[in-house]
């Protein structure tokens, strides 16, 4: 019987969700998805639990949607917008605390996940980015998260360079909580999630919630529209085809 791509184990009073496709870096596709969606859903739910751990087998967190599996229509494009925002911002919606344990690559939706749960802590080996540009798609969520959480200037120096960001910068520009070795990253992890476990689980919630009223939502409409219309540019098409042949693309600004 083959593992399933999210495992979910339950620790005394943390609930730890474990990405695992590590062959593909832990990519999100519809599968993990649900399963990942299903499983804060069930921590959210289980009284018991006062805290939340998600974290990635092998080499990366996440790397962010599988884009081998693209297919790019009108139809695939539209759902992509409206599914998109509304899966990474699903930590958000978890009354308790979540901790993204960051092990590896996080890029792409794999960032923008972790920028979505209320702690961030780093394996000296983890590695940010927000490469969709490099494709021709850009990152609808991170777009109206990490200028409220690091400020104007240092979200544009990553989203607009799409550059690989250490473990320690993102602890300087203020993104992640602390940096870990390696080998000590889960560890850490449920040593925080217990602290938190011993709160008063209703103080912790409000607390949690007002962090988060202060967070600008998503222009939906406004994101969703934009999503819906790179992901049908020629650029994009040229992006997504020079990615699944390994090769240097050629874009032309249409």
């Amino acid at each position: 019987m083959s593992e399933k791509v999210v495992e979910y184990r339950v620790e005394g009073a943390i609930a730890v969700v474990e990405l695992n496709r590590p062959d593909k870096l832990n990519a999100f596709n519809a599968e993990v998805q649900a399963l990942l969606q299903a499983a804060l859903i069930k921590a959210n739910a289980d009284t018991g639990v006062r805290a939340v751990i998600i974290t990635g087998r092998g080499r990366a967190f996440s790397a962010g949607a599988d884009i081998a599996d693209f297919i790019l229509t009108p139809a695939t494009a539209v759902q992509m917008a409206e599914h998109g925002v509304n899966f990474l911002s699903s930590p958000e919606r978890v009354r308790k605390p979540v901790i993204a344990a960051v092990n590896g690559y996080a890029f792409g939706g794999g960032f923008e996940l972790c920028l979505a749960c209320d702690l961030i802590i780093a394996s000296e080996k983890a590695v940010f980015s927000v490469p969709e540009p490099r494709i021709g798609l850009a990152p609808g969520f991170a777009v109206t998260r990490l200028p409220e959480l690091i400020g104007v200037a240092r979200a544009r120096d990553v989203l607009l360079t799409a550059r690989r960001i250490g473990a320690a910068e993102g602890r300087e520009f203020g993104f992640v909580s602390r940096v870990v070795p390696h080998d000590e990253l889960m560890q850490e992890a449920l040593k925080t999630a217990g602290e938190i476990a011993q709160l008063a689980p209703l103080a912790v919630e409000f607390l949690k919630g007002a962090i988060n009223s202060r967070l600008p939502l998503a222009d939906r409409p406004v994101t969703d529209r934009a999503t819906a219309w790179l992901a049908l540019t020629k650029d994009v098409v040229e992006g997504v085809t020079a990615f699944q042949e390994k090769r240097a693309p050629k874009f032309t600004g249409e």
